[in-house]
């Protein structure tokens, strides 16, 4: 296992005789920084029912119109089918976070997203708002949940960055 810090490379190959106290706080500061990181991902896997529901609701409130006109048959099952995938959403984000596995995306269901709300007859710009919305409440989320922690939190300008790539990425399925 390596570890590069500060265009250092920290691997478990060099003998214990090379090991600096400089070189265990970089270890710490990494392994610190990485669970960090983690728990504020974690945050958003075990908020995403209400992320997603929040986000569907709000998205409704804003288009009152998409409940009420003639495509809006079945809105129950086209709004169980947007809690679901909100959800499925949220966890993809999460796991492109941890790996940054772009193959990820080709290889989910949310290659096909498009399709399935346009035989379902949602409207895609709803369905991009709720994207939208989602990524709002991520980030918001991110920011209050490293906002709790203490020590350093560096890391949250990339994973914020990180995380807006990623539904940017989404979004784009859907266009």
């Amino acid at each position: 296992m390596s570890v590069s810090k500060n265009n250092q490379l920290l691997s478990t190959d060099r003998e214990l005789k090379d090991i600096s106290n400089r070189n265990i706080e970089d270890i710490k500061e990494f392994v610190d920084t990485a669970n960090s990181r983690l728990d504020a991902i974690k945050s958003i896997t075990s908020n995403s029912h209400a992320i997603a529901a929040d986000a569907v609701t709000a998205m409704i409130c804003e288009n009152q119109d998409s409940v009420n006109s003639k495509i809006s048959l079945d809105t129950t099952n086209k709004m169980s089918v947007c809690l679901r995938d909100g959800e499925i959403i949220l966890r993809i984000v999460s796991y492109l976070l941890i790996t940054d596995d772009e193959s990820v995306l080709a290889k989910s269901c949310l290659k096909d997203l498009k399709n399935t709300y346009l035989a379902l007859g949602v409207p895609l710009k709803n369905a991009i708002r709720v994207v939208e919305l989602m990524r709002d409440a991520t980030i918001s989320d991110l920011k209050s949940t490293v906002n709790s922690m203490t020590g350093d939190k560096c890391f949250l300008p990339e994973l914020i960055s990180n995380t807006n790539y990623q539904f940017a990425r989404i979004i784009n399925l859907l266009k």
